[in-house]
Formats: C-alpha cells, sequence, structure tokens
C-alpha cells in the first residue's frame, strides 16, 4: 500500500514537472529577421522620389490592435528611377516569429522630375499600400519580401494633376 502510494506521488510530481515545462514554453516567444525590399523597372521620369513613414506588419489570428507590428525603416526616401532593377532594403527589424497576413506601407510624399528637368509633386491620395500577402517568420530565421513596384499604373495623370496611388507588380517571399 504505502509502495503503491509512492508510485502515485512519483507520477505525480512528473506530470506537474512536464505540466510546468509546457506552461513555461508556451510563454516564451521566439523572433526572427524581417526584411522588407523594394525594386521597380524604370517608368519615363528622370526621378520619382516616394518618401515613406512608416511600414507594418499583422501577425495571423491576432487582434487588430496588438496584432500590428512596425518595422524600423532603414531609407525612408528612394529614387525608383536611380533603382531601377535592383533592390533596396526599406525596412529591416526583428519581430516575434510566426505567419503573418497583412503588410500596410505608409507614404508620406511623392516627388517627380520629368526627363527636361521640370519637377512635380505627385498628389497621394490615400497614403497607405496595403497587401494580404501571407508569410512565415522562423523563429531565429529571417524571411525577405521583395515588393516590385509597377511605377507605369501607379502614376495617374488626371485633370487636378499627377496622382500616386501605388500598385505593386509582385511581391516576392523569401
Amino acid at each position: 500500500m504505502l509502495a503503491d502510494r509512492r508510485k502515485l506521488f512519483a507520477i505525480a510530481g512528473g506530470l506537474a514537472l512536464v505540466l510546468a515545462g509546457v506552461v513555461w514554453y508556451a510563454g516564451t516567444t521566439s523572433t526572427g529577421t524581417l526584411r522588407v525590399l523594394v525594386k521597380d523597372a524604370p517608368a519615363e521620369w528622370a526621378h520619382v522620389n516616394v518618401t515613406f513613414s512608416e511600414v507594418r506588419v499583422h501577425r495571423a489570428n491576432a487582434s487588430e490592435e496588438s496584432g500590428w507590428h512596425s518595422l524600423a525603416l532603414e531609407t525612408t526616401t528612394i529614387d525608383f528611377i536611380e533603382l531601377g532593377n535592383l533592390t533596396k532594403v526599406l525596412a529591416l527589424d526583428r519581430v516575434p516569429a510566426g505567419k503573418y497576413t497583412q503588410i500596410r506601407i505608409v507614404v508620406a510624399k511623392v516627388e517627380g522630375t520629368f526627363a527636361d528637368g521640370e519637377r512635380v509633386t505627385l498628389t497621394v491620395p490615400d497614403g497607405i499600400l496595403k497587401t494580404t500577402t501571407p508569410f512565415d517568420l522562423p523563429g531565429g530565421g529571417e524571411a525577405t519580401l521583395t515588393l516590385d513596384f509597377d511605377l507605369s499604373r501607379s502614376i495617374l495623370d488626371n485633370a487636378s494633376g499627377w496622382t500616386f496611388k501605388p500598385v505593386l507588380g509582385s511581391i516576392q517571399v523569401s
């Protein structure tokens, strides 16, 4: 009878240790590095300087408020014509590992220069580029998002002047 009680206490103690380990593990958060790159094929402008003010990503299954993570900007203004078909780091930061389902990029202003040297400020109606391309960020690992802006579809000439409505040609996740 005493041996059965000792066995029962040993099993209960072992289960308590396992449960404590599971609770501890579930409470830890792993992070990974997320790099956001931008690129574009040249349009018919001498310069198109796009100034970004924020890049945010939203974690899957998180609330609208707590799920957003702002990334540190590496570059705020990028001349997409000078960039050509190369890529440039827009944001690079460590964020919690996991699945992400949304990306938002805030465009603060856009200034363009025509081939003849005339400069114009383009209106940015919404100012936010939103995409729902899902990606996974592994714990301790990296993910790179390459956003290929389509300038020929992003720049519009209308009755009130030039407008910039960012259009992505493609998004590559690696």
